[in-house]
Parts: structure tokens; C-alpha cells; sequence
């Protein structure tokens, strides 16, 4: 497969647009792997707020485990042992993810009169 190919697999599988960049060879590594897939789960977005809500700060590691919370570009963190209670949070950060993301994603609607509704 070539670059090229790998590329339009990601555009045909619906890979985010601000993940297509890793879609190359001379990128596909272990580490961006890592990245990406946290990048792309969090939309990019700081769920942080969400998360301090869903106590994901409560675990031994504490206040850490909101690192998995705001994956912005230029926020890396590389994990290790001491981040391991976070995977008792794990399902309240995903939570967060999907609750943010649909919010943002969510057709506003807009009531101009009795009889209408337009969606924007």
C-alpha cells in the first residue's frame, strides 16, 4: 500500500479531518498511534470541565488523570505507572467525550414565530 492509499483509506473509513495528517507512513508510529487515538476520542476538545464533574480527579493519581481530559494539539503527556489508577475513570472520561462532543454537534434550533422552526 502506498501513502496515497493509506490516505484515502482513512478519507473512506471517515477519519476526522485533524487526524488525516497522520495517515502516512513517514507518521504511523507506536507513539502517534497513542496520540492520535486519544486526540481523535476527544475530538481535540478540553473536557476538563466535564470531567472534574464526573470526580475523574478522585483516584489515587488525582489531579493527573485530567490529563486524559484535554488532549488539545500541544498538550502530550506520555503516561506512566503512576497514571494507572486513571483506568478506574476510565468510562467517566469517555463519558465526558461523547457528552461534550454531541453537545457541540447538535443542530440548534431556533424558534421564529408560532407556525415555524428552523434549524441552523
Amino acid at each position: 500500500m502506498t501513502n496515497e492509499q493509506f490516505y484515502e483509506c482513512c478519507l473512506y473509513q471517515q477519519v476526522p479531518d485533524s487526524c488525516l495528517e497522520k495517515c502516512s507512513y513517514a507518521t504511523y508510529t507506536k507513539n502517534t498511534l497513542q496520540a492520535m487515538k486519544m486526540y481523535c476520542a476527544t475530538g481535540g476538545l478540553d473536557h476538563t470541565e466535564c470531567c472534574m464533574r464526573n470526580d475523574v480527579a478522585t483516584t489515587f493519581a488525582g489531579r493527573k488523570c485530567l490529563t486524559f481530559c484535554d488532549q488539545r494539539p500541544g498538550n502530550v503527556t506520555k503516561p506512566d505507572l503512576s497514571y494507572l489508577p486513571c483506568y478506574e475513570r476510565f468510562e467517566n472520561i469517555k463519558s465526558c467525550f461523547m457528552e461534550d462532543i454531541g453537545i457541540k454537534n447538535r443542530p440548534t434550533t431556533v424558534d421564529v414565530g408560532l407556525a415555524r422552526t428552523f434549524e441552523t
